[in-house]
């Protein structure tokens, strides 16, 4: 790709945050106003563990005192114009710390800290702040100029000692974009000249086709959103309680629940808290009378017509989940689907609700099913998806997606940088939450595109993928060779029908398949990879994991290496006079797993 084409398809990986640009303005806008830093000390406080709150005061705002209320009982925090404390509401003042100097910003920055005392398990802790500005005037928390909706006057943090479920962790997760994998049997996909539209797939046809996903070795799959929608994404909900009738309806799932329990594959729903469809009935009922009961469940700036909704696109009203009417619906729906065969959520958009909607939500779900698990869509910095932890099970890995395309799709990042990045990004992390990895997805250019149809480079990326930590999830038609038709200009690029038997690549199937198999052998998740050598001139690289080594030639030249004769797997065929040899050949683009030299 040209340096266009290439920042065009970087704005669909991290929003605005894939240009530079876009990282200036958010870095700025970081360094304004008054605003909660949701980090707290610890970032998931365990019963009797005491409590820091953080608050940050930008450049522009100068506080002389910062008063903090709040309750331990879930209710909110009271008081009255003279900052008294009421009911159950207790209060202190944070104490200011150092000014820091910030050039971005030209100006200095401080930090307001407070240590609320520890609390007993299953306490909902919700706090609020107040400065008082120079002037005497008081500043809420966030300032005006920090307000949205995911940024609420009244905090929530869940005191409890849950952990994210082992088998999420060990999990290798197959994504299925529900209308574009499988027609019902005896049916045909529709014309997909116009991708956006319905093109047929539903659960009758993924159940028909289950097997073909569980003869992969995966144990857990994700399906984009099966809940009434009148879009064939289903990515704006018309009503949670109710499958899609074009997917198969509710008798669709049911069966496909079964089939899914028969081969050992957990179920993960996409879920779209952030906003519905304006088919929704609360929608519906919400501009019909200013008296509805739903109207305040959106925010109306001028009634009826102009509302927020998601992206500006009218037809996705946003939903104010900070309403306790909308949050108990949300929550409802989703105990629901944890109750008739759902294991777990994929968030999507997670960084649209607060913090401590998603600490009410990860306790509602646990509460329903213990062993159930979430993680969010964050595309944001790593410093705001690591506050997340307490809050969700874990997040998806954009970072490492950054990283993965970076060097082996586009050839942009040396290996150096590669390593170097990589073990940075998980000592940042250390385990706090849990990082699903993929290589491509529904809203951005698949992997094959953006490394020029080049198969080579994905078996790579691939490995090296499956040999990290955290659990890889496959995008569906990836792992035969489905790209598409040209590079993004709208999302629906990377949505294309899965292709019959007769058209894939059995050969790249047949690689994931082993993927799988030598992940389990392996076991990263207690075996992370370290560096051995690398060598960007010759762009080449080799990590030690567990007993074996992994080997990766990026360069143009042919390397050799011994211990070909202990060959685990390869993204080549290597060819018997090599291995007779006990030398191996890497060709160009390729990389393989031996057999350590302690081994040998």
């Amino acid at each position: 790709m040209n340096a266009d084409n290439e920042a065009h398809f970087e704005e669909f990986l991290l929003g605005r945050l894939s240009t530079s640009a876009g990282r200036t303005e958010e870095a700025r806008h970081e360094r304004k106003g008054f605003f909660d830093l949701a980090t707290l000390e610890p970032l998931d406080p365990k019963p009797g563990e005491p409590i820091r709150l953080r608050f940050r005061c930008g450049a522009d705002v100068t506080l002389l005192r910062l008063h903090v209320f709040w309750t331990d009982d879930g209710t909110e925090p009271e008081w009255n114009g003279r900052f008294e404390k009421q009911n159950s509401t207790q209060s202190a003042f944070a104490r200011p710390l150092a000014a820091v100097w910030d050039t971005l910003a030209w100006g200095y920055i401080q930090d307001w800290e407070i240590e609320l005392p520890a609390m007993p398990d299953g306490s909902l802790l919700r706090y609020a702040a107040v400065g008082i500005a120079t002037d005497g005037q008081s500043v809420p928390c966030p300032s005006p100029i920090r307000k949205r909706h995911s940024s609420p006057e009244f905090a929530a943090v869940s005191i409890d000692r849950l952990q994210p479920p082992d088998w999420l962790s060990a999990a290798v997760i197959y994504q299925v974009f529900v209308d574009r994998f499988a027609p019902t049997p005896g049916r045909a996909f529709a014309d997909h000249g116009d991708l956006s539209n319905r093109l047929g797939g539903t659960l009758w046809g993924l159940i028909d086709r289950l097997d073909d996903i569980a003869s992969l070795g995966v144990n857990a799959i994700w399906l984009t959103p099966i809940f009434a929608s009148p879009n064939y994404h289903g990515y704006a909900v018309s009503d949670f309680f109710r499958v899609e009738p074009a997917l198969g309806g509710n008798a669709a799932w049911e069966k496909f629940v079964e089939a899914c329990r028969e081969r050992g594959l957990r179920i993960l729903l996409d879920f779209v808290a952030n906003h519905v469809s304006d088919q929704h009935p609360a929608f519906a009922a919400a501009i019909a009378s200013k008296s509805s009961p739903t109207r305040n469940w959106f925010r109306f700036r001028r009634w009826p017509k102009t509302y927020d909704c998601f992206f500006d696109v009218s037809h996705q009203p946003e939903l104010d989940a900070e309403q306790p009417a909308v949050r108990d619906h949300l929550l409802k729906a989703a105990v629901h689907w944890l109750e008739n065969g759902c294991d777990g959520y994929r968030l999507d958009y997670a960084h649209g609700l607060s913090h401590g909607f998603w600490s009410q939500f990860r306790a509602a779900t646990r509460a329903a099913a213990p062993d159930s698990a979430a993680f969010g869509e964050i595309t944001h910095t790593p410093q705001v998806i690591r506050s997340y932890e307490g809050r969700l099970d874990g997040c998806l890995d954009f970072v490492l997606c950054e990283l993965l395309r970076g060097t082996f799709a586009r050839g942009t990042l040396r290996l150096s940088q590669f390593e170097s990045q990589l073990r940075h990004h998980n000592d940042f992390f250390q385990d706090r939450l849990v990082l699903p990895s993929f290589l491509d997805n529904h809203d951005m250019n698949r992997f094959l595109i953006a490394a020029d149809g080049d198969v080579r480079r994905l078996k790579v990326a691939a490995l090296v993928q499956f040999l990290l930590p955290n659990p890889p999830v496959i995008y569906y038609g990836t792992e035969i060779g489905l790209s598409q038709d040209r590079p993004l200009g709208r999302l629906e690029e990377a949505r294309l029908p899965m292709p019959p038997h007769e058209q894939w690549d059995h050969e790249l199937r047949a690689f994931y398949c082993d993927l799988i198999r030598l992940r389990r052998e392996i076991d990263p998740l207690r075996n992370p990879l370290q560096l051995q050598r690398v060598d960007d001139e010759t762009r080449t690289a080799a990590w030690r994991i567990g007993r074996f080594e992994l080997l990766v030639n990026l360069g143009d030249q042919q390397v050799h290496s011994l211990g070909g004769s202990q060959l685990r797997l390869a993204t080549f065929n290597p060819g018997a006079d090599s291995l007779d040899s006990g030398r191996l050949e890497l060709p160009s683009l390729s990389a393989a797993v031996i057999a350590g030299p302690d081994d040998r």
